[in-house]
């Protein structure tokens, strides 16, 4: 997470009155602050300076800053980079975590595709490391809390996340919330009252996260001796191969590949001992770190396969990022085109899932209610509410119940076979959904 900084005055005890307005200035510096964003000097992970600029999107609003009514909102660069030192690939500039974070509407519990996950994730974790009644599981950014819920009971769990909306939802399930953004300080403060843990976990998270280095302080604080540290994120690899350039927003700052990440570990006395692959969101890559002073688990041969794709497909090279950039022009232009071309033959076009991909889709395509009349979502706290740039208004799936229009864009590309099944009727009543990515086809 940022962290913004206030000058420092000086005033003699005496001159109350002077002092109080230096107060006054530093909090009025401090609030603006928390409203500024930092243009990135230095790569996060190992602090250089060099940097290849490869792809510039148009400046957007906050991707999930839902609107309660249409209003011009402030927009902000998006603009992506490659470290050329150690070859991570992260935005240029980071809106305050608190802006973003702390109201939260994303839910990860309204996806079965995800909620299957999850159940399999911790049947298997609770196998593969013996966590029996009594151990502790902690999950950084537990959003609703329905990854943790998935867990044996006996098993104790404890989420932090700094969205204090979510933290009802998540105790309504029987999981509890520490609200706070995760830090060395947040660690020493929950260590002192819950305890270490066997299990930390972090899924899609980690490239919310400015400030690694806090963090990974942070598990060092709380992670048991032979503790795990489980990071799940949206692989680098995938989003490259498959176009994903939609998944680029600003709340996620980096893109992760194995190298960069294997040198911040290691800065921190931690190390990548296993690793998997899974399709979730469109391709994820999910980590297993232990402590190098302690090494309770070997290191398998699929860390060193992973780092040899990653050489193999060119994840290291300029020329890979540029040829991407070049690629993902098409789609924005080739769906332009294509719902003008509807809406000229008087076809009703909506959206279906109201995501932060929506959200940068829409606003690269200019899109508003003209071209998209609404947009049909499953998350409660959505409904009702306009997107961010586009102001198309949000709606229950149940409008599709009663309503036929001819089109449906698919927002949620990564979700669309759970999508397709639980919409059958709309596709037997002749409606079709426009898939954008990795390219334009109509199903």
């Amino acid at each position: 997470m940022p962290r913004f900084g206030g000058a420092l005055f000086y005033v003699p005890i005496s001159c109350l009155k002077g002092f109080f307005l230096v107060s006054y200035v530093h909090i009025l510096l401090m609030k603006m602050a928390e409203k500024t964003i930092i243009k990135l000097e230095r790569c996060r992970i190992c602090k250089g300076k060099k940097f290849f600029p490869f792809l510039k999107l148009r400046s957007m609003p906050r991707p999930n800053g839902f609107l309660k009514k249409p209003i011009k909102e402030e927009r902000y660069p998006l603009d992506v980079s490659r470290c050329q030192t150690c070859g991570h690939v992260q935005l240029d500039h980071v809106i305050s975590a608190k802006a973003l974070f702390s109201r939260y509407l994303y839910m990860s519990s309204m996806s079965k595709t995800m909620l299957d996950h999850f159940r399999t994730s911790a049947k298997n974790l609770v196998k593969r490391f013996k966590l029996k009644p009594g151990a502790s599981v902690m999950d950084i950014g537990s959003n609703d809390g329905i990854f943790l819920s998935t867990f044996p009971k006996g098993i104790k769990t404890l989420g932090i996340d700094p969205a204090k909306n979510l933290k009802a939802v998540a105790q309504a399930r029987g999981v509890e919330t520490y609200v706070a953004f995760f830090s060395e300080q947040t660690a020493k403060t929950v260590l002192k009252k819950y305890g270490p843990a066997d299990l930390i976990s972090g899924i899609n998270v980690f490239a919310h996260i400015h400030d690694l280095d806090g963090v990974f302080d942070g598990v060092q604080v709380l992670l048991k001796k032979d503790g795990v540290l489980l990071m799940e994120f949206p692989y680098l690899v995938d989003l490259v191969a498959k176009k994903e350039f939609d998944t680029i927003y600003h709340e996620h700052l980096s893109y992760f590949l194995l190298k960069p990440l294997q040198l911040i570990l290691a800065r921190h006395g931690l190390e990548i001992f296993d690793a998997e692959r899974f399709p979730t969101h469109g391709g994820t890559v999910r980590l297993y770190v232990q402590r190098t002073i302690n090494k309770p688990y070997t290191v398998t041969s699929s860390v060193v396969k992973l780092g040899r794709l990653e050489d193999r497909l060119g994840m290291y090279k300029d020329a890979t990022y540029a040829k991407f950039s070049k690629n993902i022009q098409s789609i924005p232009v080739g769906l332009i085109a294509l719902v003008k071309k509807l809406r000229k033959a008087n076809k009703r076009v909506i959206g279906y899932g109201a995501s932060a991909k929506a959200n940068v889709l829409l606003n690269m395509c200019g899109f508003g209610p003209k071209d998209v009349e609404y947009i049909v979502d499953s998350t409660p706290y959505k409904q009702g509410l306009y997107t961010p740039g586009a102001h198309i208004p949000i709606v229950s799936e149940e409008r599709l119940k009663e309503d036929r229009p001819d089109y449906a864009i698919m927002f949620i590309w990564n979700f669309l076979d759970e999508v397709l099944k639980k919409q059958q009727g709309f596709l037997k009543r002749g409606g079709k959904f426009i898939v954008p990515v990795p390219k334009i086809k109509i199903i």
